[in-house]
């Protein structure tokens, strides 16, 4: 167990670091990297609105807009 845990703080601590070389050697690519990742969670999150009122049936589309925020 301890094994284990010691392993994903030093994966996290070696994720961070690439990270932070990648910041100061290619910003503008890390920017893209961050866009891709915000419009692809922005994707999912209006999905799962969605499902969720076609299930519910009692929301409309600004209802969900507002919940959302």
């Amino acid at each position: 167990m301890l094994k284990t845990l010691g392993a994903i703080v030093g994966g996290i601590f070696v994720g961070a670091v690439a990270v932070e070389i990648l910041r100061t050697k290619c910003p503008d690519k890390l920017e893209k990297i961050y866009a891709k990742v915000n419009s692809l969670s922005a994707g999912i999150k209006e999905g799962f609105h969605e499902g969720y009122c076609s299930v519910s049936k009692g929301c409309t589309p600004s209802e969900s807009a507002e919940a959302s925020s």
